[in-house]
């Protein structure tokens, strides 16, 4: 087991006696990416605390390799391992990393979402925070109750009446828990500006930026839940489905003060009788939102048969744009998670459009069922800037 540590910077001397000494950032480009090249991501990670040139020399290496990792919370009856999160990078077989934070109960908390190093954070009380799972810099978050919009959220201690009333002038709910859907944020690495969102069920999308002292709503309309959401470019694409199906696309513009709607489409499933003749055996199991490199948002549904394990992928186009943007990722693919609950085991998989064959990349064994329950796979080498 290893601990992520940052190392002091260090200076190199010349030769013959010199009392002059040449700073690590003169040595050649060339042979300052060729180092960093041979390195894994902990030990690039704290060679780029040396200087600013292998600073930028790691970003640009990290982009060319960017493998998701696996972070681990400990059991929620683990009092011994309460401030201790685990992570695990495939790139190092048979490593797993062991991360303390005094002021974060894991076992008390889960990760709704992450963003390169940070994480999005609610803890057995609802409160919500990001979290630098390296630096362990934390941006506490709004309460969930500062709602400003017409949904209002309230908490009660009444007695068989829930922990939060929901209301927004024409329904009202009690319940105990609150069903935080689809989250997704982007944070600014250096000057820590921020926009986080969340989908309230049938109520609203929650959002909030650097700044905000509460959450701000958009509604959604009465018939649909939100069921998904992708921020990118500061664009919010997000998918509404209805109970029997129907599903809606809505994109909206956050580069101003207020968030403006640009596009929306409809649609409903697709027929499965050209997946199979009999129409018997296939099922739509999720849909997604995905951004493309190029731009493009795309409407896909998994399919699978209710007494086999075969899947198909099934991908619409449902809007084009002229935004180019890099990443290290297989184009004209699909990444996927699977899970097996009787081996307890996590896995990334990838989908190749272009060969229609599918390929395992990353599994861990989970030790058990909780474990694998808490675990989340991540990108902490995500390009932030």
């Amino acid at each position: 087991m290893k601990k992520l540590h940052k190392p002091n910077s260090h200076k190199l001397q010349r030769r013959g006696g010199d009392k002059s000494k040449s700073s690590w950032s003169e040595l050649p480009e060339d042979l300052i990416n060729s180092v960093l090249e041979r390195l894994d991501f902990a030990d690039s990670r704290r060679a780029e605390s040396v200087c600013s040139s292998w600073y930028s020399a790691g970003k640009r290496c990290v982009a060319k390799k960017q493998i998701p990792w696996l972070i681990l919370l400990p059991d929620e009856d683990d009092k011994i391992n309460n401030h201790w999160c685990k992570l695990f990078n495939p790139g190092e077989k048979d490593k797993l990393y062991k991360i303390r934070d005094e002021d974060v109960e894991f076992a008390n908390s889960c990760c709704l979402a992450t963003y390169g190093h940070w994480l999005f954070m609610v803890d057995y009380w609802y409160n919500l925070y990001l979290l630098n799972i390296f630096t362990h810099e934390r941006i506490d978050l709004p309460p969930v109750e500062s709602q400003l919009g017409t949904t209002k959220l309230e908490r009660t201690t009444l007695k068989g009446k829930g922990l939060f009333c929901i209301s927004n002038g024409h329904r009202k709910r009690n319940c105990k828990d609150i069903n935080i859907e689809s989250p997704v944020f982007w944070i600014d690495q250096h000057t820590k500006e921020y926009l986080v969102l969340w989908g309230f069920g049938q109520w609203c999308v929650a959002y909030s930026k650097k700044g905000d002292t509460f959450w701000n709503q958009i509604q959604i309309p009465v018939i649909y839940a939100c069921s998904h959401m992708v921020y990118k470019y500061q664009k919010l694409y997000y998918l509404l489905n209805d109970h029997h199906g129907i599903f809606l696309i809505k994109i909206f513009d956050f580069s101003g003060e207020i968030p403006r709607e640009t596009f929306q489409c409809g649609g409903a499933p697709g027929n499965i009788s050209s997946l199979d003749p009999t129409g018997n055996s296939w099922r739509i199991t999720s849909a997604k939102l995905v951004v493309t490199v190029t731009g493009d948002v795309l409407y896909v549904e998994k399919w699978a048969t209710l007494f086999t394990s075969l899947w198909s992928f099934r991908v619409f186009k449902v809007y084009s744009s002229d935004d180019i943007v890099g990443g290290g990722f297989k184009r004209n693919s699909i990444y996927y998670k699977t899970t097996c609950h009787e081996k307890n085991t996590t896995q990334i998989c990838l989908f190749n459009f272009e060969t229609k064959e599918m390929e395992p990349l990353h599994k861990f064994d989970c030790s058990s069922y909780r474990q694998l329950a808490r675990s989340l796979w991540f990108l902490p080498s995500f390009n932030q800037t």
